[in-house]
Order: structure tokens, then C-alpha cells, then sequence
């Protein structure tokens, strides 16, 4: 957008607050008139009803004189008739008085030519007017019916119980409805209103437009409405001919009669709508004023913007930018300071990047490296398998290196798994009591095997000292420092490893004499990728994450992590403290169970990587197991459910149906609930974990898996043979 358009719209935000406030004012004053206007229309149709029910009332009082004649309370129909056919004439509006029983026998109707003899036919009327009749509507005494059809004349009531001798019956007065459309014409409502009167049940009784054509019709659609949700009240609504009206209305609580006024919602809205139309036209001209304004001024705002301008492109060129030095605006000298800070910012920025991205590209290297020389040496080792000697020295020399390598690529996976779990914080611990000295001795002899310390001058002082740690973090974090030490440093070179407790806090220290940090390198030696120089021998390898790892489990278990150096070829030392804890009272270290033999077992494996089926069948056969293969999860469960097996061996990746299917298809089945379930699979997060243990496996094993430990797990979960208060299966 130009700045014209910017300044626009500052003119715009100036005037909306401005507007705002004078359409709330002009709406304020507009609802109140209206609701003066709502007022009076509502006094007016209040004294509408007044006169209604006055009338109403009128026609009662006449009716109950009527009923208080002795001619009734002696029986005397004959005398009462020529009573009534005195009255009937001299009431205005009535046309016929009728005498009805209780049981709906009609014994007299004044206006009926000739005389009426006792058991006639009913007079003319409908039903409900007839059971109306019968029953006052309001009070005990009178009570005012609805608008009816006698014999093709619409008529309304008013009535009255009385007794014809010993007899209960209802005396009932029929009025013309122009009695009640009497009472409109004095109100002299201007020629564009509706005023109407409705009945109990919503009919027109009288209507000031097009009272015959309406007369007898229900009311309006809204009008009706609006009186089934209050007595009264004020709506926007139309009337029946469509017209758009704004209705004021009311309903009478002694007769249920009700009166309401349309009026044209042109008449009610002229006057906001005046007020809206000012006030528009008034905006206009604020708006013209300020975009002439606007424009005015921006060419004297321009000149300095397009030095900014000017300033960015310099920017994203990569060249130097100038501060402004004359500028008639203040805020453009300061956007400018800002734009040579940014510029600065931006050019350390990029050294950074590009530092990362050499990182990135000596890490993917590195990575290639990694995975490649063990998958070199199994290749190696593969081949030698097959040379046959006479004491069978090559084929377990290279079985030996592969499983090395094996567990070389196992642990660079978990390193480059852990730490991206590890770092966004998706990794929980499980914390127990841990003795600091014995796993850092565990891990020594576990590197001893590998050609990682082979050489190095190893001291260590491992004094007992216990922390509340994860077993298996912790052993991360040792065999991390301690393998970072042996890669970066010579053979015949000193490791020293100590153990220790130092002012509440255990503390594992290893200091060595290899090649050492570079000043600029130690600041960030924890940082994800940041290694060292190294030459193209590769002699210490890594993929620049161990360290990353320790420092994260490290603050996971509440302790620190630092690492010292002299400088390039001086040494190093890393330090880790950890919050130390009393010694457990009575705790013991189990003595590792050694592995036996299957003893026959039947094992049913589940895999559908033939090679890695085939090679675990034939280890688990070695050791005395009778193993079952299956290549998929169907073919699986059809042969568990011939065989029995004491334990099943299941992968999750399967095709078709998985492992997490085929496991809760063998627990339903009654052969084989009790049946050891073991996942074999790939996934190693927590979600795979609960998926698994939710499916109804009994233990988790993350691929690569040793035939070692498999047997292992079964033997601990089944037992020892004939043990079947620990066994899962047959045997």
C-alpha cells in the first residue's frame, strides 16, 4: 500500500472513534423517542381494552339484571319468553336471547319466530360457543364467549347460570360485533393504522381495515405470536395484508380479549432514519476533508520513506547501510538506526547459518561414516561365515564381529532416536535408588569388550555413593563420557575415572589426556553436532550428540554437567553431579540368573523378515526351544491355535493384520490366554509401549533383539519346566 492509503486510513481511525460516538448518540436518541412513541401507542392501546371490557361488562350487567327474573326461578318459560322478546330490542347490538339447560336442551330463543316448546332442537351455534355457554369463561357468576357462526352470522356471546325452576341452565345474550367496532371509530387512529379487537381464541371481533372481509379471520401470523409469549408487550412484525408494522398490544386478564394497534414502521423509524441520514452525510464530508489532507501531506512525508526504502534494499543486498544523517522526522531517523542494526544483526545471523549448515554437512558425513563401517565389517564377517576351517575359528570370529557391529549400529540409532525425544522434553524417567559406583563399573567392563579403551592407561577410584536416577539414563550418561574420552584419545595416553561424594552431591569425573578442547570449541562442546577437528582417518568418530544427551539426562535428574580442558592437546575432563541420597537399608543386587537351555519349549516366532525369522529360529532351535515360524499374522494364529505354544513371538509391523490385532485375537482365544506374549518390533516410543501392553503383550523387545536376552525373558517369565503356577503355556 502507498502512503497515501496509510494516511487514509489514519484519517479513517481518527473519524471512527468520532462516528462511533455520534451514531450511539443519534441511536440513543432515536430509541428514546421511539420508546415515547412506544409508550403512548401503549397507553392508547391500554385505553382501547378499557373500553373493550367496559362494553363488555356492560352487556353482562344486562344480562344478569335479566337473569334475576322471577319468571326463571319459578319455571315459567312462557313468561320469561315475552320478557325477553321485551328486552331483546332495546339492547343495542343484541340478537337473540337463549336459555339453555345444563345438559345442552335449548328451551328458549327470543329472536326464533313462533314459540318455543320445551325439548326442541338446539338454536343454531356451534359447539364450542355451546359448551361455552354452558360454562361461565371468567367468573362464577358471567363469563364472555368467543366469536361463533349462528346460521351464517358471525356473532359473540355473553352469559350467565341461573335456574329455570329446579333445573341448572345458562342464560346467553348473542351480540353483533359491530358493537365492539363502535369502540374503535372514537379513537380516530389516522388512516394508515390497524387497530383490531380478538377474541379468547384469537379471531377478529372488529378491525378498522376491511372489518367485514376480516371478520371472523385469525389474526396475524405475529400477532398471535407475540400473545401466546406475553399479555403484553411491542413487536416488529406485519399485518395481514402484509404491511410492515410495528404493533403495540395488549390482552384483557378478565375476559382474555385483546387489542392492538398496527403502525406503519415508516412513521415509527422517520426520525432515526433522518438522524442516519445527517450523520452520514456528515461523515462523507469529514472523509473528503482528510483525503484531500492526506494527500497534501504525503509528499512531504515521502522524501525521507524513500531513503528507508532505499536503506532495506541495502539490506537484502547485503551491502552497508548509512544512517540517515537530516531528516525533518524524528521516527524516520530512528527507523533508520534500526534498519543499520538490523543489518548487523542480520550479517551475524547468516555467519550463523552458515556454521550450522557446515555442521549439518559434517554431521550427515560423519553419519555415513558411522553407518557404513560396521555394515562393512558385518559384510566382511558375513563372507568369512562361509569359509570353512577345521576348528570353525573364521565362522565365530566373524559371528563375534557382527554381533559387535550390530550393537555399534544399535547404539548410534538409540543416540540419534533418544536425543530428539530427549530434547523436546518426551522422555520420562523411572526413577529408583542407583549405585553411582557399581554402573560406572558395569559400563567400564561393558566398553572393555569393544576396542574403545584397548590401549589406554585406565586409573579408577570408584567410591560407593547412591542417587535416585533411571537406571538405564544414567548408564547413557556414564557410557557416553566415558566412550567420548577413549575416542579422543591415544593409545598409551592416561583415562582416570573417579567416583565420589563432595558436599552432598555424587560426583563421576573423567579426565584424560587426549587432544583436548580449542578455546572456541569448549563453550559449546554440550551443543547438538559440535565436534572438534578431525582428520580424514577418522580416528574419533561420533556423530556429535553423545555429549548433547549427557547434559540433557544430566538436568533431567536434577544434576549439572561441565567440561574443562588446558587447551588443544592438554586433556580434558568432564564432570557430572548429581544429587546424592541415603543408601537404601537391605538392598541387595539380584545375582544375574544365567541363561538355560529351552528344555523343549515350544516358541511360536511371528516375522515377516524371512532372513531375520530364519536366523532367530535357528538360534532359539540351538538352544533346545522347538520354534514355529509364521510369515504373517493370519497364518500365525491359525497355527497357535493348533500347537499350543508356551510363548509367542509377535511383530508389530505385520501386513494385513499387525501384531497389536494378532495379539488380541490369541487372548480371546480360550487356548490360549495363558500363552507368554512377547512384541518384537522396531517402534520404541512410549506410545508403541502402551499400544502393545494394551493389546496384551507381556513384555516389549525394541529390534535389534539378541537371541540372549529373548531366552532370557522367557525363561524368567515361564520358569523352570513343570513350574506351572509360572508357566503361560504347555511345555
Amino acid at each position: 500500500m502507498t502512503l497515501r492509503s496509510h494516511l487514509l486510513r489514519l484519517a479513517l481511525l481518527v473519524l471512527f472513534p468520532l462516528a462511533l460516538f455520534g451514531l450511539g448518540a443519534i441511536l440513543w436518541i432515536a430509541e428514546r423517542e421511539r420508546d415515547a412513541f412506544v409508550e403512548g401507542a401503549q397507553q392508547r392501546t391500554l385505553a382501547l381494552l378499557t373500553a373493550v371490557d367496559t362494553e363488555l361488562a356492560g352487556h353482562a350487567l344486562r344480562l344478569h339484571v335479566l337473569a334475576a327474573s322471577h319468571n326463571l326461578h319459578v319455571g315459567d318459560l312462557e313468561a320469561f319468553r315475552r320478557q325477553a322478546m321485551r328486552v331483546l330490542p332495546a339492547q343495542a347490538g343484541w340478537r337473540d336471547i337463549v336459555l339453555t339447560l345444563d345438559s345442552g336442551e335449548v328451551l328458549l330463543s327470543a329472536a326464533a319466530a313462533g314459540e318455543p316448546v320445551i325439548g326442541s332442537a338446539p338454536a343454531p351455534g356451534n359447539d364450542a360457543d355451546r359448551k361455552t355457554a354452558a360454562g361461565p369463561a371468567l367468573t362464577a357468576d358471567e363469563g364472555v364467549g368467543n366469536l361463533a357462526d349462528y346460521g351464517g352470522e358471525k356473532l359473540f356471546t355473553v352469559h350467565q347460570p341461573v335456574r329455570f325452576g329446579a333445573e341448572a341452565a345458562v342464560l346467553t345474550a348473542k351480540i353483533l360485533p359491530s358493537s365492539i367496532l363502535s369502540l374503535l371509530t372514537p379513537q380516530r387512529l389516522p388512516v394508515d393504522w390497524v387497530g383490531v379487537v380478538l377474541d379468547a381464541n384469537g379471531i377478529i371481533v372488529a378491525r378498522t381495515r376491511s372489518h367485514v372481509d376480516m371478520l371472523g379471520r385469525p389474526a396475524a401470523d405475529s400477532l398471535r405470536s407475540a400473545l401466546d409469549r406475553a399479555p403484553e408487550g411491542w413487536f416488529h412484525g406485519h399485518t395481514i395484508e402484509g404491511d410492515e408494522v410495528y404493533t403495540p398490544y395488549t390482552r384483557s386478564r378478565k375476559t382474555g380479549w385483546a387489542v392492538a394497534l398496527g403502525i406503519p414502521a415508516n412513521v415509527v423509524e422517520h426520525n432515526m432514519n433522518t438522524s442516519l441520514l445527517i450523520l452520514v452525510l456528515g461523515l462523507l464530508a469529514a472523509l473528503t476533508v482528510a483525503l484531500v489532507l492526506a494527500g497534501l501531506y504525503s509528499r512531504y512525508i515521502a522524501a525521507p520513506i524513500v531513503s528507508l526504502a532505499a536503506a532495506a534494499k541495502a539490506i537484502g543486498s547485503g551491502g552497508d547501510v548509512r544512517p540517515l544523517q537530516r531528516s525533518r522526522f524524528r521516527e524516520v531517523r530512528a527507523v533508520s538506526q534500526a534498519l543499520v542494526a538490523s543489518g548487523e544483526t542480520i550479517r551475524e545471523r547468516e555467519d550463523k547459518l552458515r556454521a550450522a549448515d557446515q555442521a549439518k554437512d559434517e554431521f550427515l558425513a560423519m553419519l555415513g561414516h558411522e553407518l557404513r563401517n560396521p555394515l562393512g565389517a558385518m559384510a566382511a564377517a558375513s563372507q568369512a561365515i562361509g569359509i570353512e576351517t577345521r576348528d570353525g575359528t573364521a565362522a565365530r570370529e566373524a559371528a563375534e564381529a557382527i554381533a559387535r557391529q550390530v550393537q555399534r549400529m544399535t547404539r548410534l540409532v538409540d543416540d540419534l532416536l533418544n536425543v530428539g525425544r530427549v530434547v523436546s522434553g518426551k522422555v520420562s524417567l523411572k526413577l529408583a535408588p542407583i549405585e553411582l559406583a557399581a554402573a560406572a563399573e558395569q559400563v567400564i567392563d561393558n566398553l572393555k569388550k569393544t576396542s574403545v579403551l584397548d590401549g589406554r592407561d585406565l586409573e579408577t577410584d570408584l567410591s560407593p555413593v547412591w542417587v535416585s536416577g533411571d537406571e538405564t539414563r544414567i548408564e547413557q550418561i556414564l557410557f557416553n563420557l566415558l566412550e567420548n574420552a577413549g575416542k579422543y584419545t591415544a593409545p598409551g595416553a592416561r583415562i582416570a575415572v573417579r567416583v565420589a561424594e563432595e558436599n552432598g552431591s555424587a560426583v563421576f569425573r573423567v579426565a584424560d589426556t587426549g587432544i583436548g578442547l580449542a578455546p572456541g570449541l569448549l563453550p559449546r562442546v554440550f551443543d547438538l553436532f559440535a565436534q572438534g577437528e578431525r582428520s580424514m582417518d577418522r580416528g574419533a568418530s561420533g556423530l556429535g550428540i553423545g555429549l548433547t544427551l549427557v547434559k540433557q539426562l544430566t538436568g533431567m535428574h536434577g544434576g549439572t554437567v561441565t567440561a574443562a580442558s588446558a587447551g588443544e592437546g592438554r586433556g580434558a575432563e568432564f564432570t557430572v553431579r548429581l544429587p546424592a541420597i541415603a543408601p537404601p537399608a537391605g538392598r541387595d543386587a539380584p545375582a544375574p540368573e544365567p541363561v538355560t537351555e529351552g528344555n523343549g519349549r515350544r516358541v511360536l516366532l511371528i516375522e515377516d523378515n524371512e532372513d531375520a525369522r530364519r536366523s532367530m529360529a535357528a538360534v532359539l532351535g540351538h538352544y533346545g526351544y522347538r520354534v514355529f515360524e509364521a510369515a504373517d499374522g493370519a497364518a500365525g494364529i491359525a497355527l497357535a491355535q493348533e500347537i499350543h505354544p508356551g510363548c509367542a513371538v509377535v511383530d508389530i509391523g505385520l501386513p494385513q493384520v499387525d501384531g497389536y490385532e494378532v495379539a488380541a485375537r490369541l487372548r480371546a482365544m480360550p487356548a490360549c490366554r495363558g500363552m507368554l506374549l512377547i512384541a518384537l518390533t522396531g517402534y520404541g516410543g512410549d506410545e508403541a509401549r502402551r499400544r502393545a501392553q494394551d493389546a496384551g503383550f507381556d513384555d516389549y523387545l525394541v529390534k535389534p533383539a539378541s537371541p540372549k536376552g529373548l531366552m532370557e525373558l522367557i525363561e524368567t517369565r515361564l520358569g523352570e519346566p513343570g513350574d506351572r503356577t509360572r508357566s503361560h503355556g504347555r511345555p
